[in-house]
């Protein structure tokens, strides 16, 4: 049963009849109950299925970080997440159907004006990934102040460690501790910058990988 608001000409929401009504960024939608189809799927939608698959499973435990990295892109009706799986979908699938991986280097979790990090260096050591740049920067808007996040991902789980917090341009090092069950495993490191005051961001960047010992 649908319900009606704001009286006999508002929108309503739920399902009437053969009619679905439902709100999404204040705008108000009808749409029709889907049409069920027993043709065989081609394979061109077979391939998009399985890219997009791929995609939601890369991204899907960093959704947060991926709205805030592209928060200041124009996108009309389209969320953040949506224009970072899009990004996804349309640069950084590698392969062929049914075995599409994640191409690591044409990944972006961040689109911004910041500079990014410099001269990135990556020293594994137990159960840590130890990560040294410089402060030169390349845009005049950039800071020593501004923060610096690192996303590691591993494949095998697809998950991430997050962070550490509250690490500055300035520090030119960072500590990131693994789980004792990535011991042996490949992961792939990415990084992007954001104003201490959380208005803008760089671009991410492909670290690249490294063994946890």
């Amino acid at each position: 049963m649908g319900t009606i608001r704001n009286g006999g000409n508002g929108a309503f929401s739920g399902k009437a009849g053969s009619f679905i009504g439902s709100n999404w960024r204040d705008i108000n939608y009808i749409k029709g109950l889907p049409r069920i189809s027993n043709k065989p799927k081609t394979l061109k939608q077979l391939e998009q299925q399985a890219k997009f698959a791929v995609a939601v499973r890369f991204l899907r435990p960093v959704k947060l970080q991926v709205e805030a990295g592209f928060s200041k892109i124009k996108q009309g009706h389209t969320t953040s997440y949506n224009l970072a799986l899009k990004q996804i979908l349309n640069n950084a699938i590698t392969g062929t159907y049914p075995d599409y991986e994640i191409d690591y280097p044409h990944v972006a979790f961040s689109q911004g004006p910041i500079s990014g990090i410099s001269d990135l260096a990556i020293l594994p050591l137990t159960e840590l990934l130890v990560m040294s740049w410089s402060t030169r920067v390349l845009k005049a808007n950039s800071y020593m102040s501004d923060e610096v996040h690192f996303l590691v991902y591993e494949p095998e789980s697809s998950d991430y460690v997050i962070g550490p917090p509250n690490i500055v341009r300035s520090a030119q090092t960072a500590q990131i501790e693994m789980p004792s069950d990535w011991v042996g495993k490949t992961v792939h490191v990415f990084v992007y910058c954001r104003t201490i005051e959380k208005k803008d961001v760089s671009d991410s960047m492909y670290a690249g990988s490294a063994v946890v010992l």
